[in-house]
């Protein structure tokens, strides 16, 4: 069976500046990743390359086997991936972001959607526009989104910036039980969230 994710000799660089310079990185099924590095190091940008945002100089990445490039549609089925920065999109309500990727990602029905509201515990504040959000609300409902339907890999970029301590538990908890059932999960997170990469039991991988 192909890992969740095989990324192979990724470099990236922005005018004179290497940001990546042949990093590879492979992710097993159930198997946690905490990328570590100073700001700068690169983090977010090896994040981009493996999401499809970014696009590497040079390398490439399958995500449960397929390749990003020639099969995109293929490996995105497979990633769920919440960025740094929450870019909602204008006219939904929470909940019709939400019932949009329960659709996209075949995971349907009332119970099903009852289960991702509850992850983004908004209560009536769901059915408001979500570009009215606060940025802690804009990060929880951008969690639940990616909660619809089973992924091989979940890729997080920061996932707790902004999130109160009730919700930053239930989020955890999530996470927990996604790797619990096979699922892949590489983060980057501050140092403050630690008690989160521990409670994952997340091996660190250094980008520098």
């Amino acid at each position: 069976m192909s890992p969740p994710l095989r990324a192979l000799e990724l470099s990236k660089r922005y005018a004179d500046n290497v940001v990546l310079d042949g990093v590879s990185l492979e992710l097993q099924a159930g198997e946690a990743v905490a990328l570590v590095g100073p700001n700068g190091a690169g983090k977010s940008t090896l994040i981009g390359c493996i999401c499809g945002t970014v696009i590497p100089d040079a390398g490439a990445v399958e995500i449960g086997g397929h390749d990003l490039r020639s099969e995109p549609l293929q490996a995105r089925r497979s990633l769920r991936y919440l960025a740094q920065e929450i870019d909602l999109p204008a006219g939904l309500s929470g909940r019709e972001l939400l019932e949009f990727h329960a659709d996209v990602f075949e995971d349907r029905g009332a119970d099903s959607l009852a289960r991702l509201e509850a992850l983004a515990g908004l209560g009536p504040a769901i059915e408001l526009l979500a570009t009215t959000y606060s940025v802690g609300m804009r990060r929880r409902l951008a969690f639940a989104a990616i909660a619809a339907g089973d992924a091989a890999l979940y890729v997080l970029d920061e996932p707790f910036a902004g999130v109160d301590g009730e919700s930053r538990e239930r989020l955890l908890g999530w996470l927990v039980e996604r790797r619990a059932a096979g699922a892949a999960i590489l983060l980057a997170a501050h140092d403050q969230d630690r008690w989160a990469l521990d409670a994952l039991d997340a091996q660190p991988f250094r980008v520098s």
